[in-house]
């Protein structure tokens, strides 16, 4: 029965062992953030600022990162220089929101350094940030 489609366990296998439920990512970031097409910088829109927090905005960030990732073919994730960059909040505490969720295991590190999101946090970003 391996590799026949009329095998139960077929459901459970990916092309793509990452693979992220695109229409919830974009559900997820579609009230806060826009990615431009030709530079593939990111736009904030008004209820970014309005976020609580900012471990939140970081959250968002990066779960547009992913979206940026996936949707261009690019890597996936920043480097702390680059979240500063974009100077959605003091240095000091970019520094310290993304040291809090790295210890708290809610985003990643990869070897290049740059901090991620794990796909898993999509659906519990989405439930906790939805926007009415």
């Amino acid at each position: 029965m391996n590799g026949k489609t009329d095998d139960p366990l077929a459901v459970l296998i990916s092309g793509d062992a990452k693979a992220v439920d695109r229409k919830q990512l974009a559900d997820l970031l579609k009230p806060f953030i826009q990615i431009d097409l030709n530079s593939k910088e990111f736009s904030f829109l008004p209820a970014f600022a309005r976020l609580e927090s900012n471990d939140e905005k970081i959250e968002i960030l990066l779960a547009a990162t992913k979206a940026r990732a996936l949707y261009f073919d690019v890597a996936d994730g920043l480097l702390p220089k680059e979240i500063i960059d974009l100077a959605i909040m003091p240095v000091g505490s970019t520094k310290s929101s993304l040291k809090r969720l790295f210890d708290d295991h809610k985003i990643k590190k990869d070897k290049e350094g740059r901090y991620v999101i794990p796909t898993y946090r999509v659906s519990e970003l989405t439930e906790k940030l939805a926007v009415d």
